[in-house]
């Protein structure tokens, strides 16, 4: 299943990003031209060792030039853009839990898992770990 594929190549990045990593938010889309995104680092598409976990663990950095914003990724998880800014709208509506420590990145790939175009999201932080979203919702666990 998408979701558990996600969540274990977050868990993998997050795992050797050590103590500078920055944190990362992935968007899985076949269709990444209908998002409300915008290049961060134009259109360059850095690769560093043999696969797409390799690259993301590398950017996911904070001292990569690539360590901010989204990542976009196929269904396949072939990564198609790196460092996009994305803008969901917010959906006012969503039961969120404010007691828990969350960001901008979480809250951006919470809402943007509403939209038309992303299949699953999910990011990975130093601090409140791995979140999978689908359809304005957190997944939890290995579903």
């Amino acid at each position: 299943m998408i979701t558990t594929q996600l969540r274990h190549m977050l868990e993998e990045i997050r795992e050797r990003g050590g103590p500078t990593f920055s944190g990362v938010g992935l968007l899985i889309s076949a269709a990444p031209g209908t998002l409300p995104i915008l290049g961060l680092r134009g259109n360059t598409l850095p690769k560093y060792g043999d696969s797409t976990i390799d690259t993301l663990a590398y950017i996911s950095d904070d001292t990569s030039e690539f360590h901010d914003g989204f990542h976009i990724l196929s269904p396949d998880f072939e990564l198609l853009r790196t460092s996009q800014y994305f803008s969901p709208p917010i959906i006012a509506d969503l039961p969120i839990d404010l007691d828990r420590k969350l960001g901008g990145r979480y809250m951006a790939a919470l809402f943007g898992s509403a939209l038309h175009g992303v299949l699953v999201s999910g990011v990975a932080s130093r601090e409140y770990g791995v979140a999978i979203f689908e359809n304005g919702q957190e997944v939890r666990g290995n579903q």
